[in-house]
């Protein structure tokens, strides 16, 4: 129990701020946002703290550092209140997993306990924050200031509304997003850097340009330390009225499908064939039999390329402002790229190696193909390296999959574009060619039948189980993915960021397509072993799909 005199905001002082910080590792361990679980920690300790007054108690912000045995250390921030009596009564009741620890506050005449809990989910704290951001409040703190701001966006979403109630939204991931009414959403960053988040970046730039297609940003919320450095702490978005996320929608869509497929004649298996590269498949005409089956879920993938291809020009006209200026595809870019692309193609080949034995059968027999063919994994990486292009460098989404995009029932609004969390700011911020995002895409098309039928299998028929499907499987991937290309490249092919020749995309295609599979190997090996036949079939289509030659090659190096 945290023990303090008075008031409970003097948990910082003395003996009440040691428990606390000794207190923190569980609390931390305990929270989904909380990206080092798996890492052992050396130490917690709180290095700032801003109070912000409310209407019903002040709230402190913590700035929490983690430092581990290993490894770069992590900064965190976590805003506290505290609830006493019948309160605290409540919130044990209704919000237990938002308690940091039990709290007793002694005063001159009697003593009260309580509880030190989460203030995201103290609705008075979560209205300050917005009124913050529409009055340019600033908050100070021990070493810096916590200052908000609005934009444009910010009188249109919230002018002459009624007051707008605050909920936490329950799909919390690595941050906290409390949405007030249907107008806007606050989204609370746990781990912060120095630097803007490209979201909140990005997100600027297109409210700027008007972009039609990802939530305007209203405003933001970013703690300035005495030397200028700046943090971003949360950003204010247009709320996207949706019916789920495109994983959702794929998800679903694909149920459909396979009730088309169960549907068909025996026989008609051998339609399903695809001999060819998806590059190569994108100059033919969608056959009929692909959209009967598909649905409409393919104009929905060409909406989606559209979209995407309309995200990245946009990106790419950004005006005077030398972080989005296009850059050339440089030979220290690709050396750099392919040395990374190298290091993991070798780490994940021997990961995956030592795991043999641990394999079912069949997956064990396409792993050691995977491990048979890093020479020539390693051989389309410097096709990367040894490819001079006059394609230009943007700054893309970098973390591109159906998760991070929104479904209207009509449209496509793409969101997040803070880089994949646990890549350093620095490297979320870089510029890359858009073929990237592309490629991503692509292996959530991938992924999303094998999601779909995970969900069913107690529905599958029972002679042949999945297996019977995977033509199937491949059949709606092959095609959904080239309805996505084909709209996609009828705007980005003809930008001026595009590669000038066909075989420069394919080998830009080849090797981000692969980089993101071998990735998802690891991934799934350390994460989700069940799931690791998945990306090793990837990595075994997307090198068994191309240059046989190249293959037979690798075999007798």
């Amino acid at each position: 129990m945290l023990i303090v005199n008075e008031r409970w905001d003097r948990i910082l002082e003395k003996e009440a701020r040691s428990h606390l910080e000794a207190r923190l590792p569980d609390v931390l361990k305990a929270r989904r946002w909380f990206a080092g679980k798996a890492r052992a920690i050396q130490s917690v300790r709180i290095v700032e703290s801003v109070p912000i007054p409310s209407r019903s108690s002040t709230v402190v912000l913590l700035f929490i550092r983690v430092e581990y045995l290993d490894g770069a250390p992590e900064m965190y921030t976590f805003p506290v209140t505290a609830a006493l009596g019948e309160q605290a009564a409540q919130i044990h009741q209704d919000l237990p997993g938002t308690i940091v620890t039990t709290l007793k506050v002694r005063m001159k005449d009697c003593e009260q306990t309580g509880v030190l809990y989460d203030a995201l989910w103290n609705a008075d704290f979560s209205r300050t924050l917005l009124s913050a951001i529409g009055q340019g409040g600033r908050f100070t703190g021990q070493t810096g200031t916590l200052i908000a701001s609005s934009t444009k966006a910010y009188g249109n979403l919230i002018s002459g509304e009624a007051a707008l109630e605050p909920a936490v939204l329950k799909a919390e991931q690595s941050n906290t997003s409390v949405a007030y009414g249907d107008r806007v959403l606050l989204k609370v960053y746990r781990r912060v850097e120095n630097g803007m988040n490209p979201d909140l970046e990005i997100g600027r730039i297109l409210t700027t340009m008007n972009f039609p297609h990802s939530p305007p940003v209203a405003g933001s919320i970013e703690y300035v330390r005495a030397n200028g450095e700046a943090v971003t702490v949360a950003i204010l978005q247009g709320f996207v009225h949706n019916q789920g996320d495109a994983w959702k929608y794929t998800l679903e869509a694909f149920d459909d499908y396979l009730v088309r497929c169960r549907a068909q004649p025996t026989g008609r298996e051998d339609a399903l064939t695809l001999n060819e590269p998806l590059l190569e498949m994108t100059q033919e005409d969608i056959p009929a039999f692909a959209r009967e089956l598909i649905g409409p879920y393919l104009e929905a993938a060409s909406r989606l390329g559209q979209r995407t291809a309309e995200l990245h020009v946009a990106l790419a006209n950004v005006q005077d402002n030398p972080d989005f200026t296009p850059e050339p595809f440089s030979l220290e870019y690709r050396r750099s790229r392919y040395e990374s692309m190298c290091r993991l193609a070798l780490q994940t080949c021997s990961l995956l190696n030592g795991r043999l034995n641990d394999l079912p059968s069949v997956t064990e027999q396409e792993a050691r193909r995977v491990v048979s063919y890093e020479p020539l994994i390693q051989d389309r990486f410097r096709d990367f390296l040894e490819l001079e292009s006059r394609a230009l460098r943007i700054r893309c989404h970098g973390d591109y999959h159906l998760g991070q995009v929104l479904w209207t029932g009509r449209d496509f609004v793409i969101s997040d574009f803070e880089g994949e969390p646990a890549r350093p700011l620095s490297e979320r911020r870089m510029k890359h060619t858009p073929i990237m995002d592309v490629a991503s895409m692509l292996r959530s098309f991938y992924y999303a039948p094998y999601a779909a039928l995970s969900r069913q299998q107690s529905n599958l028929p029972a002679e042949g189980g999945g297996a019977r499907l995977e033509p199937w499987v491949r059949f709606w991937y092959g095609w959904v993915s080239v309805a996505f290309l084909k709209a996609y490249l009828v705007i980005a092919g003809r930008a001026s960021f595009w590669p000038e020749s066909q075989a420069e995309f394919q080998i830009l295609f080849d090797a981000h397509l692969l980089e993101k599979a071998v990735y998802e190997i690891g991934y799934e090996l350390n994460n989700r072993p069940d799931w690791v036949r998945v990306p090793i079939r990837g990595v075994l289509e997307i090198l068994e799909t191309t240059t046989r030659k190249a293959i037979e090659r690798a075999r007798y190096q």
